[in-house]
């Protein structure tokens, strides 16, 4: 048995492990000693599995897809991510453990240099303030962008570019006020920029607010300002901003938009350089147990500031994607989506060489509980 060998085992012994401790404790405080369920347990225990095959067309080296997180392995059938999640929730305190595994996991969480640091999707405890306003800590989720982690809880199932490029967790504290029943605000203080472990001196800030002026329509604007340089070496500020909106049109159409902006210095110099992207998404119900999405957008890193290429023109690229969605029951999908891809560099590169078009095809099983 090789090293890598090894530290899969041990990855895998320490997740089966943890997961039982999280769910034979839940199990402990919601069944009574006659196996009844408790009414009032402030346990809650849920989970997810995301199952998929993707083919990339470009053929990618060691079949890792580039410029993703999500369906990160071509031509494999594998685990996207699975996640068991424990919670505690009184009115007075919180606490929440997720413990996660998968290829998304291999691809966003590698720049984590401790294997149990992987392993964990979230944990954090917080304690209410006062009537609408909690104070959390811990690794959260991120905090900024419309799509979320785990695919059944989007419409279409890879994400976009600029959820691929932007944090999907955050470790810091969180203080998250209800203003009314219509505004929410959270001020944020974190390590970094999707980091657990620290990597200099400075702590980072983010903001952000929720308005849902009316039921059909809800918008958000957040942002995030943070040192990105290691320790020890001339400041690389980056100021980052997103807004996003979603509305339903109808009984069965949502319609969603979202734009980001960023700034950072140079490295090495006191200019600054930009990037930006935007996304535009439909989703329509067919009818009872069938849907279809669709997304267009476009991500422009000139400077390869978040995306390296090492091309003249950088991640200059757009994307075009349909997902088809079978429902068979309210907590599963079957997925089937073809992505296009068109980039102003051949940026994409494998087997097939280096390419400025890409395509993929992916499916997937999607179950949560």
């Amino acid at each position: 048995m090789n090293m890598v060998q090894k530290h899969e085992g041990s990855y895998l012994i320490t997740l089966t492990l943890l997961c039982l401790l999280i769910s034979g404790a839940a199990k402990a405080q919601t069944i009574d000693s006659l196996g009844v369920p408790a009414k009032h347990s402030p346990f809650r225990v849920s989970g997810g599995l995301d199952v998929y095959y993707a083919y990339d067309f470009t053929k990618p080296f060691d079949q890792d897809r580039l410029y993703t997180t999500q369906a990160f392995r071509h031509n494999e059938f594998n685990i996207n991510w699975g996640f068991l999640r424990g919670d505690y929730t009184t009115e007075a305190v919180r606490a929440t453990l997720a413990l996660q595994t998968g290829t998304y996991v291999q691809a966003n969480y590698a720049a984590e240099p401790k294997e149990l640091t992987r392993l964990i999707a979230q944990a954090h405890a917080g304690v209410r303030l006062a009537k609408g306003v909690w104070l959390d800590m811990g690794i959260l989720p991120s905090h900024i962008g419309y799509e979320s982690t785990f695919s059944l809880d989007n419409e279409i199932y890879t994400r976009a570019l600029m959820a691929e490029n932007s944090p999907y967790f955050e470790a810091g504290a969180q203080l998250t006020g209800e203003v009314s029943d219509k505004v929410t605000i959270k001020f944020l203080v974190l390590n970094g920029w999707q980091i657990v472990r620290e990597t200099n001196e400075a702590k980072s800030l983010g903001f952000g607010i929720s308005y849902t002026p009316a039921e059909k329509l809800s918008l958000s604007y957040n942002n995030y300002y943070g040192n990105e340089a290691p320790e020890g070496m001339a400041p690389k500020r980056r100021f980052f901003h997103n807004v996003y909106a979603g509305y339903t049109l109808t009984d069965r159409i949502d319609l969603a938009g979202s734009v980001d902006y960023g700034r950072q210095e140079l490295f090495g110099s006191g200019e600054k350089g930009i990037w930006y992207a935007g996304m535009l998404l439909a989703h329509y119900r067919l009818g009872e147990g069938f849907a279809l999405a669709g997304r267009l957008e476009h991500y422009n890193d000139r400077k390869q500031l978040i995306v390296a290429t090492h091309t003249p023109n950088g991640f200059q690229t757009s994307s075009a994607s349909i997902n088809f969605d079978y429902i068979p029951a309210p907590n599963f999908l079957w997925r089937a989506e073809v992505r296009g891809y068109d980039s102003k560099d051949s940026v994409f590169r494998g087997r097939e060489g280096a390419r400025k078009k890409n395509l993929l095809l992916v499916t997937s099983f999607a179950l949560k509980f």
